[in-house]
Order: C-alpha cells, then structure tokens, then sequence
C-alpha cells in the first residue's frame, strides 16, 4: 500500500501562518487598543499614548494644576514680581487637546492602516498643542497694582468714588503705564510652559481717554442715583415701598469700563442688597392669579372685574424702577412685578362670551313661619352665586349636599313612599322646582329631573321637580357659549331663583296640555291603639291623579322653532284616616268595651250590668257620700267613658251615710 506524501501539506500550512500572523496582530492591537489614545501622542509634552479618555483628561488637569501653581516671575522697571498664575485664572482646554489626541488614530483602508502599524509597531508620533489662557481682567487688576508699586509717576484714567452717600471725581492724569497689549502676549509666552524665565513687562507714556468732563457728568449722574428716597408705589396689591438714601447707598454701583474706548462708567442698583429691604414682604407682594368675575349689582346689571396674572417679586425690575425713577428726577414710580402664574378665566375669555344680563327668572310663594321655609332658604344660600361654565352641567345635589341639622337644615314634611313625613330638609323641593322653572325658560338643556309624585297647587302643573338626597337629583347642561350665574332671593312668602348668561337670544315658553288618564283617590284606614272605637282622626286629604304633558317652545333668533315635549302622570293622593285597630277589618281584632256609667245604681245591679259585658266586678271598701249615695255605687275604677277588653276588672264602692252627730 502506497503512503501519500503530506509534507507539501505541512509546508503549506506554515506558509500560510506566517503570512497571516502580522495580520492577526494588528487587528488584535486595534481590538484591544480601541479605546485608547494611539501610542506616540503627546500634548504639551505630555505621553497620552495608550491612555483611555478619562485617564488622558486627568492628566492634562495634573498638568494644568502645575502650570497654575509654578510660580511666575515679572518684572515692572526695577520691580521683581513673583506671582503664582492660579491668582489670575490661568486654565488650559484639556478636553479639546484630548480630542485631538484621539484623532489621531488612523482612519484610511484596512492595508493602509496595515502598513502604517506594521512600519512603526502600532506608533503614531504627534504632539497635540495645547491652548492656554487667563483671566485678562484679573491680570489687568494685578498689573494696575503693579504699576503703582513700581512706577513713580504711573498714568490714572479717572475714576468716581462714593464717600458718605456723595459721588467724587479723581480725575484722569498722564503719566507711565504697562504696555497692555504687549503684556498679554508676554504673558501667555511665560504661562504656557513649566520653563518660567522671567519676563519684563515693558511701559510706555499713556495718555488717559477720559477727559476730567467725563468724571464730571458721571459724578453728576452718580448723584442722582444717590441724593433722595424713592418711593415705589403698587395698586393691586396695595403696597409703598419707601428706599432711603442709606439703603440706595448700599445698592449702588459704579464701575469703569475699560473694554471699550473711550472708556465709560457703569452705575445702577444692585438686587441683592434690596432683596434684604423687600424680602420681609414677599408673601404680600406676591399674589395668586384672579379669574376675572362678573359681578351682579343691585339693580341686576352686570359689571365685569378684570382677570389679573399673578405677581412675583422680582429684584431686578424693581432695581430698574428705582433707577428710572432716580434718572427722571422724580424720585416716584411704580413699583413693578414680574408675571406669575396666569388665570384660568381671562378678561378676554369673558368679553368673548358676548353681553352677560338676566336671561331667566322664576318665582314660587309659601306660607311663612314654616319650618321648610328655613330649609328653602338655607338651600337657596348655598346655591347662591354658581357658576357654570359652557359646556358643564349643574347638579344640585352634588353642588349642596346632603341636608343634615348641623348645616343648618330642620326636620319638615317630604313625601316618603307616597305618604308626607317629617324628614331633615324637608321642603327643599319648592326650590327645585323654582330652579328647575329658571332652566326651562332659561332655554338650558335639562338633563334630569322629576316632578312629585302628587300634584300641589303651589306649583306650575307638570313644570315642577322634587329632589331628595342622593335620589331624586336635578341636573342641567349649560349648552351655551357663556357661563351662567345662579343668583337666589327670598322674603318670608316667597323664592326666586334667576340665571344670568347669554344664551344666543333664544326665547322659550310653555304650552300646557290638557289632563287625561284620571285616577280617583281611595281612602286608606291606618291603625293607631291611642284612638279608641269610632273615633278617626284625619292625617291626609284625598286628590286625584291624572297625566298632562308640557311642550316647551324654543323661539330661536332666526324665527325657527323648537319643540321640546314632555309628560307626567300624578298618582292620586289617597285619603288616610286614623282608627283603632279593632275598626280595620282586615285585622279581625276584638274591639274594646266601653266602660258604661254605673254610679247611683245598687252594687248588684251595676254588677249584672258590667259582668254581662264582659268585664270582671269586684267590691271595694265603702266611701263616706251622706244621704245621696248610702247603699249605692258612689265610685267606679276605671271610670265610665274609657275603653278596656273583655276581662278587665271594674272595682265599685259602694257609698256610706255619715254617722248621726251624738
């Protein structure tokens, strides 16, 4: 058997290996250094190379920490200034040079980026510059300083002080300064390296830009900010807000602009320190939004309060008002307010409505003194002033309510199960159905009501609603483009209920149907044991029920009609009439034996008489009468007149002649 020679194999293999193995490397380098900054970058010197971007920021922050803290050394003529760079804000753009050291990484074709690796073993050489810069106010505030301390006859360019509540002039004068714009290239030359040679600032003659009638109109305008109260006045809310001169003082500030030419002097009023003045007012000052609100006169016109926003106190307006008021030499404003939260129900909201007037009223009459008049009026009270808005509905017992004492209700008659009982809020019905009278000529849509069971003649027939807690409700829609306002009155007669609103001109009226389907009442006997035999007593009169229907009539301001048709049946009222339970045949009862009269008879005669009724006669002890009675019944327990059962015991004594006088 021949072998087969698989060296070729072997070889192959090889090959093939040390072919792919830079390939391998390469892209496992760029696999595990994908995240990092490629090696051979640097920025200021610094070795970013292999570093993540956090790492690399910390580096460059260590790197800034020391460019702050090395100290730095100047020199103003014969001078010598050593001063740690820290102390004018010098910082260096760490983020943006990081940035940069990540684009580094190569971006062009997969042989490319190859043969880049393969050439410097993954090694990418660039130094990232880094930019650095200060705070040239500062520096410039170090640098006056400076010049003072080491120049003989240094320029000033002017300036206003306050001295005692007055503004000064120091007035502008030539003399030698700093070179500035030399200065900052030299600075930024001396700061930007850990190598700090000392560097002379060169000077030059300098002639100021302000001239001394500058200084004067700036001290004049200064003044006026300074000299006199100002007075800041607010309507709604009702506030003064007095500013004395010492509180102005502490406000003020003047500062000089040197960044522009000629330079010019900054002056106003700062917040803070009014914030101390006006802070202890705050929550007077700062006021929740208002709706606006029609109001309802006297008379029944309507007059509109305006909507207001809500206020917020605000310190920088009121330093603007302060110093408007100080620069016009009035030394009185308003006192102004930043805009808070806005109302839900704005001027404009109301004026869109269109005119607000009576667009309904209705009236019904009681008797007064009764105790559902106080009911009727308490329930008036708390509807009083509703508002609806379009497109809500209105109920009335989820606007008042249950009827309870400690609200004020009392107890009063209400039909229950067809009879009228005394119940807490009794009555309140005649205002649902006054309610109800403003909703149907009003032309708002009714979305529920119920008339009584039993017609009353107080009430329009059909055109009435009871109401009960929590059923029977009464509920309306505003299906109008305006609100509506529920107003209540009342005298000691009588309840009106009216509603104001604009309901787009339409006029509604009722047309009453004629009665059919009658019902005649029944007489309806109730037990009551504390009436004796025959004797009735009257709870409730009789009336007959019937159905009616009502059409109401919309009359829209086009001419064209709407009819809205409803109908009602009364149950008849039955007649209740009280007797003893014995008299109601259904109840099969005995009745009782009314107890005859049986004084002056003989002791057996009354005896035969009582116990032939039933009743059960015992003899009693003799009773002293004279003559009249002696031998005769003289009394009589129970006595004649009243009604026992069968059974009972009658107790008789007999009367007894008083002795002769011895």
């Amino acid at each position: 058997m021949k072998v087969p020679d698989i060296r070729p194999r072997y070889v192959f293999a090889a090959v093939a290996i040390a072919l792919l193995a830079p390939f391998v490397a390469y892209g496992f380098s760029r696999m595990i250094t994908s995240g990092e900054i490629p090696a051979g970058v640097t920025a200021a010197g610094i070795d970013l190379g292999g570093l993540g971007e956090d790492d690399a920021l910390q580096a460059l922050l260590d790197y800034e920490e020391e460019l702050r803290r090395l100290p730095a050394f100047f020199r103003v003529a014969d001078l010598r200034i050593q001063v740690e760079p820290a102390e004018f804000g010098l910082d260096i753009d760490e983020e943006r040079a990081v940035a940069a050291a990540f684009a580094q990484r190569p971006t062009s074709g997969l042989f490319s980026n190859f043969a880049a690796w393969w050439g410097s073993w993954g090694a990418v050489e660039a130094d990232i510059p880094v930019r650095v810069g200060y705070d040239t106010e500062a520096f410039d505030g170090l640098l006056a300083t400076w010049e003072l301390e080491a120049i003989a006859d240094p320029a000033f360019p002017g300036d206003v002080v306050v001295r005692n509540g007055v503004a000064e002039p120091e007035y502008p004068r030539a003399g030698v300064g700093i070179d500035r714009d030399v200065a900052q290239t030299l600075v930024l030359q001396a700061v930007g390296s850990l190598e700090r040679p000392e560097v002379e600032l060169p000077t030059r003659d300098l002639i100021p830009q302000l001239t001394d009638a500058d200084v004067d109109a700036a001290v004049e305008r200064a003044n006026r900010y300074l000299t006199g109260a100002i007075t800041l006045v607010s309507e709604d809310p009702e506030f003064t807000l007095e500013v004395g001169e010492a509180d102005l003082e502490r406000a003020f500030f003047i500062e000089r602009d040197d960044s522009v030419r000629p330079p010019v002097f900054e002056m106003g009023y700062r917040s803070a320190p009014l914030t101390l003045l006006v802070s202890p007012f705050q929550d007077e000052l700062e006021v929740e939004p208002r709706d606006a609100e029609f109001v309802i006169e006297e008379d029944d016109t309507v007059t509109l309060i305006p909507s207001r926003t809500g206020t917020l106190v605000d310190m920088d307006l009121i330093a603007e008002a302060l110093e408007a008021a100080a620069l016009t030499g009035e030394r009185a404003g308003a006192l102004p307010f930043a805009e808070g939260a806005l109302p839900l129900f704005t001027t404009e909201d109301a004026l869109a409505m269109g005119p607000i007037t009576k667009v309904s009223e209705f009236t019904t009459e009681h008797s007064p003194g009764q105790p559902r008049v106080r009911n009727i009026q308490r329930f008036a009270d708390e509807v009083d002033g509703a508002v609806v808005f379009p497109g809500e509905e209105f109920s009335l017992n989820g606007h008042v309510g249950p009827r309870t004492e400690a609200d004020g209700y009392v107890p009063a008659p209400t039909i229950i199960g067809g009879e009228i009982v005394d119940t807490v809020g009794g009555g309140v019905s005649q205002f649902a159905t006054t309610f109800y009278n403003a909703v149907f000529y009003g032309c708002y849509e009714d979305v529920t009501h119920k008339p009584h069971s039993f017609y009353f003649t107080r009430y329009p027939e059909v055109n009435e609603a009871t109401i009960n807690w929590p059923e029977p409700d009464l509920v309306f829609r505003n299906n109008s483009d305006a609100l509506v306002i529920i107003k209540t009155s009342y005298t000691s007669t009588s309840i009106t209920v009216s509603f104001f609103g604009n309901n787009g001109g339409k006029v509604c009226t009722r047309e009453l149907g004629q009665r059919f389907n009658f019902r005649t009442w029944k007489t309806q006997f109730r037990a009551n044991p504390s009436l004796d035999p025959g004797e009735e007593m009257r709870i409730q009169s009789g009336s007959d029920g019937w159905t009616n229907t009502v059409n109401r009539i919309i009359t829209h301001p086009d001419g064209t009609v709407e009819i809205e048709p409803f109908e009602w049946t009364y149950r008849p009222q039955n007649e209740i009439i009280e007797v003893h339970p014995c008299m109601i045949e259904e109840r099969e009862l005995e009745c009782p034996i009314e107890i005859p009269d049986v004084i002056g008879m003989t002791f057996a005669q009354a005896k035969a008489q009582l116990e032939g009724l039933g009743f059960v006669v015992v003899k009693g002890e003799p009773v002293r009468t004279g003559q009249f009675l002696d031998g005769l019944v003289a009394r009589q327990s129970p006595q004649a007149g009243r009604f026992r059962d069968a059974g009972t015991t009658i107790t008789l004594r007999v009367g007894m002649a008083d002795p002769p006088d011895e």
